[in-house]
């Protein structure tokens, strides 16, 4: 399934347009489906007369992408009693950032949490990767991750680091939490100091 596929089934008022680039005829029954759901959704659907030169045969124009806000995912994260949350610590590649969207989003995980700055963000990238999953898993975008993974300690959920070192534990000793947010480093440095010691 690609990130259009899904975002058809799933999110189908977020796309503008799908742009549609000449393709081998082995790709063409794939293709006619998908223009079939969008035009039946009232997606404008556009061809172009020539090859898309790298990437998927059809290209979508979507929304700007929203994020979801910090006080009611709280709020919703209070409420419940079993809780799983992806927090993560200035994550850079949108491919990496993809793919934990993508598995995040099959474990049914409550949402993923990331920093404003010097962060990964939602892009294009992100979205292929992720196979439209962004779009399918709340995403908050928070001005500073300690002091939102503070407030989680509050609500009733234990903070869980990935860390390598001293003083640390196997995933195999850790106790199964009922409330959690599951705290991921950079792809360089792992967590910061002041998340680890957090």
């Amino acid at each position: 399934e690609s990130a259009i596929e899904h975002l058809l089934a799933h999110r189908p008022e977020r796309i503008k347009s799908l742009v549609f680039y000449q393709t081998p005829q082995a790709k063409k029954a794939r293709l006619n489906s998908l223009e079939s759901k969008a035009r039946a959704l009232r997606i404008p659907c556009h061809h172009e007369g020539k090859e898309k030169i790298a990437g998927e045969p059809v290209s979508a124009t979507l929304l700007p992408f929203e994020y979801t806000e910090w006080k009611p995912f709280l709020a919703q994260l209070k409420k419940k009693t079993h809780t799983l949350v992806l927090a993560l610590d200035h994550l850079q590649d949108s491919q990496n950032f993809g793919a934990l969207a993508r598995t995040a989003e099959a474990l049914g995980v409550d949402g993923i949490i990331i920093p404003k700055d010097r962060s990964v963000a939602v892009n294009a990238g992100a979205y292929h990767a992720s196979v439209g999953a962004v779009e399918t898993i709340p995403i908050v975008l928070v001005t500073n991750l300690n002091e939102s993974l503070r407030q989680m300690k509050e609500a009733g959920l234990w903070i869980v680091g990935t860390s390598l070192g001293e003083g640390t534990h196997p995933l195999t000793e850790t106790p199964s939490f009922e409330k959690r947010t599951l705290v991921l480093g950079s792809e360089l440095e792992g967590m910061s100091e002041h998340t680890l010691k957090l």
